[in-house]
């Protein structure tokens, strides 16, 4: 599973920045200044901050709007995808024509949060509570979708491992590869450099991750002194007047970590993720799936539903309240499957993921999760392939790496084997809020062959599970935001197959010829154009109008 988002790449920065205030604090230290003053103001308090406001440009912000992936460049200046001008100015005498069922592959979803009930597909072959299989495929009350990481007990599965640890440990004969065949020895001894390698970097990060914690909590900790107790927050550190060079600093580091996104939540959150990397994705001996057999529950939420929801919410969230958080398409019904774990997904869950939402009705399936080794690719393929014969479009997130899918695939991948390419695949690339400079997210694979198009994927403001909003990043947010225009367009116009709408979504990006930007990964001046088949950003106002012209007027 790949993190929304991309901490590691961050983190880099964050020591270089903290190490000015160690020293601070130091010199403060021997020169007896205590590094906890009685603060001799007030603290200057302002209101709430408001994120809705438009920006007069987009290179004069510093914050993305709330709702800014829906917006549209040419009216608002910010590349979003135009999906409220599209319903205000081109389908606002039509009404949706049907309900667009779509499959969110992923961890979990909450099912409770109040701006996606209203949005959730209910089998209709289901009886809810009444403890049957009424509809006979092995579930008992599958009623809001499938959660296919639980065992024979009921017993959900929450951590497994990687499959880079799994093939090594296939390797060494050791459980974690017990339900993974043996690789050839040729490729144990690539596996073994390779996994060596990530357990180095898994432990050096997860360093990183723990000093920066540590200093960020001696931050807080002292603005909050000089804060008199108030929240430490952007709006109240911004206007705090430092009384000794030790608040100075931390103040100064505080902003600035704060704008990179490495707040004390994010990086709690990040600790905690690499922590369970170290304690069960690089375990060669540990294998949730032993001794007993996974077959799954009607229990779509799981134990950490975050990332999930933050997905559904995107796609289907409450529309029409006039809150600034509203999901893309109207009509939409989520189908929860989980399928993904805190480590590496597994083939076989994928393809059983994919079969099950094909099955159940759905049109869309989102996978916003991705890998680099995929050992059981034909079971993903065949899976694939039945899709496609049902007329099912499935979307997928490229990565978060800032690596070129092409030289580095990120499974499961559009090219099936033998080489032809799946007609009912796009691959999604995140692109930003920021100046044009930075429209590719810095963090976003891309691929020329391999990556269809971008989508908003930066700073996304969505659902997250016990009712709250919050922003994230990453191509988990950009696919989505595609499987939104998509479900829009099916919800418009019903006489569309997968196919036909995959062609007017790619056809009708929104291309920048001309623009150079900063090649995510190393940062080097590219043309967009470069980055992926399309060479463009999803635009959901070019997409309606090319779908009214393909669409033959209703009488």
């Amino acid at each position: 599973m790949r993190p929304s988002r991309p901490l590691a790449r961050l983190l880099p920065l964050a020591l270089p920045l903290a190490l000015p205030f160690v020293l601070a604090l130091g010199a403060c230290a021997r020169a007896g200044v205590t590094t906890a003053p009685e603060p001799a103001m007030q603290p200057v308090m302002q209101a709430p901050i408001q994120v809705a406001p438009p920006p007069p440009t987009p290179a004069a912000a510093d914050t993305a709007r709330a709702d800014w992936q829906r917006l549209d460049f040419d009216t608002d200046r910010v590349m979003g995808v135009g999906s409220e001008r599209a319903i205000r100015e081109l389908l606002a005498s039509r009404a949706p024509r049907r309900r667009v069922v779509v499959a969110v592959v992923d961890g979990g979803v909450d099912t409770a949060h109040t701006r996606l009930t209203g949005s959730l597909w209910k089998n209709p072959r289901e009886i809810a509570g009444n403890g049957k299989d009424d509809d006979g495929n092995g579930v008992v009350d599958d009623v809001f979708g499938w959660n296919a990481l639980a065992t024979a007990d009921g017993t959900p599965v929450r951590y497994d491992t990687f499959e880079l640890t799994r093939l090594y440990a296939a390797c060494r004969n050791q459980p974690a590869g017990s339900l993974t065949p043996k690789p050839s020895t040729t490729a144990c001894s690539d596996l073994a450099s390779a996994y060596r390698d990530k357990a180095k970097e898994v432990k050096s990060t997860l360093l990183q991750v723990e000093n920066i914690d540590e200093i960020l909590r001696t931050v807080e900790r002292l603005l909050g002194t000089a804060l008199n107790g108030a929240p430490v927050t952007r709006a109240s550190v911004t206007v705090l007047r430092p009384v000794s060079a030790d608040v100075e600093e931390a103040k100064r580091m505080w902003l600035r970590l704060d704008a990179d996104g490495l707040n004390a939540g994010e990086i709690a959150k990040a600790r905690e993720a690499y922590d369970s990397q170290a304690k069960y994705a690089l375990d060669t001996l540990f294998n949730p799936r032993s001794p007993q057999r996974v077959v799954g529950t009607r229990d779509v939420t799981g134990p950490d539903a975050s990332h999930g929801t933050h997905v559904a919410g995107i796609i289907g969230a409450l529309r029409g309240d006039g809150a600034a958080m509203q999901g893309i398409a109207p009509n939409v019904d989520i189908m929860a499957v989980r399928a993904v774990p805190d480590g590496d997904e597994r083939d076989v869950d994928v393809a059983r993921a994919i079969r099950y939402a094909v099955d159940n009705g759905a049109q869309i399936v989102n996978m916003s999760f991705g890998k680099g080794y995929s050992p059981a690719k034909a079971s993903v393929d065949s899976a694939v392939r039945y899709a496609e014969s049902k007329g099912v479009l499935l979307v997928h997130a490229a990565g978060n790496e800032g690596e070129n899918n092409d030289e580095t695939p990120s499974f499961p991948t559009p090219v099936l084997s033998g080489g032809t390419r799946a007609a009912n695949w796009i691959e999604v690339g995140a692109s930003s809020w920021k100046p044009l400079a930075s429209l590719p997210a810095e963090f976003s694979n891309y691929g020329r062959e391999q990556v269809d198009l971008f989508a908003p994927g930066v700073d996304i403001l969505s659902t997250v599970p016990g009712g709250g909003l919050k922003r994230e990043s990453g191509t988990s947010m950009a696919a989505p935001v595609v499987s939104g225009v998509a479900a829009l367009l099916l919800a418009y116009f019903p006489e569309l197959t997968a196919m036909q709408v995959r062609d007017i979504l790619l056809e009708s990006v929104r291309k920048l010829p001309d623009l150079e930007v900063r090649r995510p990964g190393d940062g080097s001046k590219v043309k967009f154009t470069t980055l992926s088949r399309t060479g463009g950003v999803i635009d959901a106002y070019a997409a309606v109008k090319l779908a009214l012209q393909r669409v033959a007027p209703r009488p």
